[in-house]
């Protein structure tokens, strides 16, 4: 054998050693580390490491006993070695066990159970004049909502029944029953229908959203595109949400509970519920522009107002006549308050409310209420609804670095704003043949508008300059160079341009879905 062969004999000797090496320490550690991770022969793995259906393939959880496979009430098992004493930053904390659910079922399976017979689909049937031929054309829209009484009283929206000349509750089953409204409240955007007595089982059970958190579950039902008893799930994502630019216009009272949960057109009424099939809130709006995210009323806030529609069909609300606006850092420092100071800037007193009897003045500071801190507007403005018209109210003020301590007696709400709103809905008169309304009038809220910014057509004047161009429903949301936000915008812009000697571009969403487009008009 030559220098060459003896070489290449040598160096084949070896990759086959090294070929050997390999093989044999693989199977070693699959043996011992993946077919049993024990380190126990297969066939001393215990049942509950090994099933008769298949080879115990690696679980690293095989040989640890369950988190919660305790019944309810006792304590959850731990696995072996004291977890406390390896990750103890947080501390330990007391919580109590999830409930017990069979093996891989889930546990919103219990919470659609106890929900869907609460939760009934409403069909309105109303009427809208014709634009074109003047005639009222019959229109249907769709909501949800949650029984909550066996008396027959059913929790939804107001948006959901506002102008209905019908109403027609399918219940969980099939059955169908004639609706009544009671008690509405457009402020809080709730209503309460009766259909007469209902089983007990039908009645929802109410929880207490104010210990909601966030990162809790959150279940939502209803008839979203009407598909009837439709579960949909989320968390919990944020509280006290308000001051929200809703399509189709929104509550004036505001402290919504967010969730991811998916709530979409025809939810609305409808129950949001925690784990426990408890409802914590009431579905009442999307944001159109933010795919995802939806919004529910705390159950805590309906309880107020519902306890009034019961009684007398409307809701009565203290009024001071002023307003109020965030005391932000550059306010703080403008008035020499410390940066810690918490309350509310007055930005100004209405002339004959009770604010300007009680001898309040634009530029204070509102600290506290009744002897109780005020943090932001929204606490503030929410304690003064709360309080019944005629109800004595005390403030604390901070007025050029001095105290002051100032006493009113409360208003009657609707006695102010009622003929002022009303007043402001709709646009005075006809602009190159248009009359819009804004996005909170009930025109809007029947059509279901999806944006959340402009003024909507509700007529146009035959052969005027918008004849044919545009209709009923349309969302105009600018105008020449100008966006058009709010109402008071379009009013704005429109008496200022008066009438225009050369055509101008307006920028519309036709029937408020969709893309924009643009046309131009002349006089």
């Amino acid at each position: 054998m030559n220098e060459h062969n003896w070489t290449s004999f040598l160096n084949g000797v070896a990759v086959l050693l090294i070929a050997v090496g390999l093989f044999g320490g693989g199977w070693i550690l699959f043996d011992r580390f993946i077919m049993d991770p024990t380190g126990d022969s297969l066939e001393q793995t215990s049942d509950s490491q090994a099933s008769s259906d298949g080879p115990a393939w690696y679980n690293p959880f095989a040989d640890k006993e369950p988190l919660a496979d305790s019944v309810e009430g006792e304590a959850a098992s731990q696995p072996p070695g004291d977890i406390e004493d390896d990750f103890d930053i947080g501390g330990s904390i007391d919580r109590d066990p999830l409930p017990v659910i069979g093996k891989f079922e889930s546990p919103f399976v219990a919470v659609a159970e106890r929900l869907k017979p609460s939760v009934v689909n409403i069909l309105v049937e109303g009427r809208r004049m014709d634009d074109q031929f003047h005639r009222g054309i019959l229109t249907q829209s769709g909501g949800s909502g949650v029984i909550v009484d066996a008396r027959g009283y059913v929790l939804t929206n107001h948006h959901v029944v506002d102008g209905a000349d019908a109403i027609i509750i399918t219940l969980s089953g099939g059955e169908e029953r004639t609706g009544e409204v009671i008690g509405a409240d457009p402020e809080s955007d709730l209503a309460v229908v009766n259909i007469g007595p209902v089983e007990d089982y039908r009645v929802a059970e109410l929880g207490d959203s104010d210990v909601c958190r966030i990162g809790d579950w959150a279940i939502a039902m209803g008839s979203p595109f009407g598909l009837d008893w439709t579960l949909t799930v989320g968390v919990i994502s944020a509280k006290g949400r308000t001051d929200l630019r809703i399509a189709g216009g929104g509550p004036v009272y505001q402290d919504f509970i967010q969730t991811d949960a998916s709530i979409n057109f025809g939810n609305s009424g409808g129950p949001l519920a925690d784990i426990h099939g408890k409802v914590i809130g009431i579905n009442a709006a999307v944001n159109a522009s933010a795919n995802g995210i939806g919004f529910a009323i705390p159950i805590n806030m309906v309880r107020d107002v519902v306890s009034q529609l019961l009684e007398t069909g409307y809701v009565r609300r203290g009024y001071l006549g002023l307003m109020p606006s965030t005391l932000d850092p550059l306010k703080k420092e403008a008035l020499g308050l410390d940066e810690s100071m918490e309350g509310v800037f007055i930005e100004s007193v209405s002339v004959g409310t009770p604010a300007e009897a009680g001898g309040l003045q634009g530029g204070d500071v509102v600290v506290e209420m009744d002897g109780v801190p005020v943090s932001d507007v929204t606490d503030f403005r929410m304690r003064i609804a709360r309080n019944a018209p005629g109800d004595q109210l005390s403030l604390t003020v901070i007025r050029r670095g001095d105290l002051k301590y100032l006493d009113f007696t409360l208003a009657d709400r609707s006695e102010y704003v009622t003929s002022a709103s009303e007043g402001r809905r709709i646009s005075n008169g006809h602009w190159l043949g248009i009359e819009v309304a804004d996005l909170t009038s009930p025109e809007a809220r029947q059509l279901q508008v999806e944006t959340d910014h402009g003024v909507m057509v509700i007529s146009v004047e035959p052969g005027s300059a918008s004849d044919g161009k545009l209709k009923l429903g349309d969302v105009i949301v600018q105008l020449g160079n100008n966006a058009i936000e709010t109402l008071e915008d379009w009013r704005h812009l429109t008496d200022e341009i008066g009438t225009p000697d050369r055509a101008i571009l307006l920028k519309y969403i036709p029937n408020g879905r969709g893309g924009s487009r643009f046309i131009a008009l002349k006089p």
